[in-house]
């Protein structure tokens, strides 16, 4: 059996595979520069990993003699982890910070209720974005953060949703009940709140295979960790679709759950369409007897889509491998769409890696494309460049009238001009 070392600074790897024979290894000379205690990782266009913040323990949340206020890359890329005075600014609440790579090659950066648009290769504040309303955001008054589908047809325009959230870290405190969105395609970008339709603390959003994102999980009173801090589960899952205008966005009413995953759950939309919603762990040492016990099954949430017709479209001849901005053809079964002359969209997601509310480097992008005139094909063009989606896998989704095919996976990979990113 494995035994993992301490693992502030570790960093582990894994190959997955084929035959049940996977292991994680773990190198000693493989460390951070500093202890990371909930940091946030944000692949990068190069391939390689931005790392950021955290603390040098374990703690109920950030103190000034903890903060691992800095930020490193993996592989490394310094000699020394490199300051960054937004992490001292935004204490105490700024562990696991939502952070987003940009199609400019910039990220977006959050943490408490500060943003910042920041230059990673020259260290560098591109632009401070004004505070959103309301209360704090980050770990352990923890809300959520998604970045809509990345569209050509607006030229990538980029928007921010975060949503709840939690006032202070008591007991009592009652969970947020608002979101803000941003635009930063605009001059003078602000936050344009709208409800969350629940009081929300600890929520997992995922973007579904039709570009909406779910919103699963989480309570109504307390703050992040362990031993009755989180009360009140929320059982209702709500879709929330940001091409509606605001007041028509959310979708409620949904099929809802008795299970109640607060502390340490997990979401995570598979290729088929569903979503895969695991854990919930707020008692240490576990306990499935506690009033909020430790959590051991999986549910599946089957999102609308997969009720609205008696057939979904299907994808074959998928290559493997593509290269940015290369053109490919799919093969594509209508079935009972063919011959209406249905709406046709293509996407590529990327579900991300899950822990704590956060969902780091989750991200779907629309792919243009031509569908021939039998509509049994369609060219695509692969994403123009890595800062639009980064190298690496992602589930190919063709949508028609907004219904899905299962996702076909797919690698991006980078050619050599690709690396040189201004």
């Amino acid at each position: 059996m494995w035994k993992a070392q301490r693992g502030h600074q570790s960093i582990r790897h894994f190959e997955p595979c084929l035959d049940a024979s996977c292991v994680w290894h773990e190198y000693k000379t493989n460390r951070m520069y500093n202890n990371r205690w909930y940091p946030t990782v944000e692949q990068l266009p190069e391939g390689d990993l931005f790392i950021l913040g955290g603390s040098t323990t374990g703690t109920k949340y950030n103190r000034a003699e903890i903060n691992s206020a800095s930020y490193e890359f993996w592989p490394p890329r310094s000699d020394a982890p490199i300051p960054m005075p937004f992490l001292v600014e935004t204490l105490p609440y700024n562990l696991y910070p939502f952070v987003f790579l940009l199609p400019n090659g910039n990220l977006f950066i959050f943490a408490s209720k500060k943003s910042m648009i920041f230059d990673y290769h020259n260290n560098r504040i591109v632009k401070k974005l004004p505070d959103m309303p309301g209360v704090p955001r980050s770990y352990p008054l923890t809300g959520g953060a998604v970045m809509l589908p990345l569209d050509p047809e607006n030229d990538y325009n980029v928007e921010i949703l975060v949503c709840g959230g939690s006032k202070e870290p008591k007991n009592n405190s009652p969970a947020d009940d608002t979101c803000g969105r941003i635009n930063l395609g605009d001059e003078d970008p602000s936050w344009e709140m709208d409800t969350f339709v629940h009081k929300r603390l600890m929520p997992d959003g995922v973007i579904l295979l039709d570009g909406t994102v779910l919103w699963v999980n989480g309570c109504q009173r307390g703050w992040a960790g362990y031993n009755r801090r989180n009360f009140d589960p929320t059982f209702d899952p709500i879709i929330y679709d940001g091409t509606l205008e605001h007041g028509k966005r959310w979708t409620t009413g949904l099929a809802d759950t008795d299970i109640a995953r607060m502390y340490h759950s997990v979401a995570l939309t598979l290729p088929d369409g569903r979503v895969w919603i695991a854990g919930s762990n707020n008692v240490d040492p576990p306990n499935i007897t506690a009033e909020y016990p430790t959590e051991f099954r999986v549910e599946y949430f089957s999102p609308p889509y997969l009720f609205q017709t008696r057939t979904r479209p299907l994808l074959s001849h998928v290559p493997r491998v593509v290269t940015y901005n290369q053109t490919f053809e799919v093969l594509i079964n209508l079935g009972e769409f063919k011959g209406q002359n249905p709406e046709i969209k293509v996407g590529l997601l990327r579900q991300g890696f899950s822990t704590h509310s956060m969902h780091m480097s989750q991200r779907y992008v629309y792919l243009r494309h031509t569908v021939a005139a039998d509509m049994q094909s369609i060219q695509i063009e692969a994403p123009p460049k890595p800062t639009i989606f980064p190298p690496g896998s992602g589930y190919l989704v063709v949508l028609c009238n907004g219904i899905p095919s299962t996702g076909v996976e797919m690698f991006v990979e980078k050619n050599i001009e690709d690396l040189q990113i201004p």
